[in-house]
């Protein structure tokens, strides 16, 4: 009974770990329209429409609209809200 009690403990502990490692993907779903600027180390800049963005360590994981992911460094990217979509 008692090993029975342990297994459901780690078993609960599983779950609510993957819950808040899943926070910052629900929380930064693009309920909006939103634009990612990115700029190369070459100076030159892209402009993509982006689905859904999340933090990765040091950098941006995208989600463009065609499905596409980029993982961009943080200081790379700036993501702007359009109204004008």
């Amino acid at each position: 009974m008692i090993l029975l009690k342990k297994v459901f403990a780690v078993i609960l502990l599983i779950g609510i770990t993957v819950l808040l490692c899943m926070i910052p993907f629900l929380y930064h779903a693009a309920s909006r329209h939103m634009i990612a600027k990115i700029r190369y180390f070459d100076g030159s800049m892209d402009t993509i429409r982006i689905t859904g963005y999340s933090p990765v360590g040091g950098s941006i994981w995208l989600q463009a609209e065609d499905g596409h992911i980029a993982v961009v460094g943080a200081n790379n990217v700036i993501i702007v809200e359009d109204d004008e979509y």
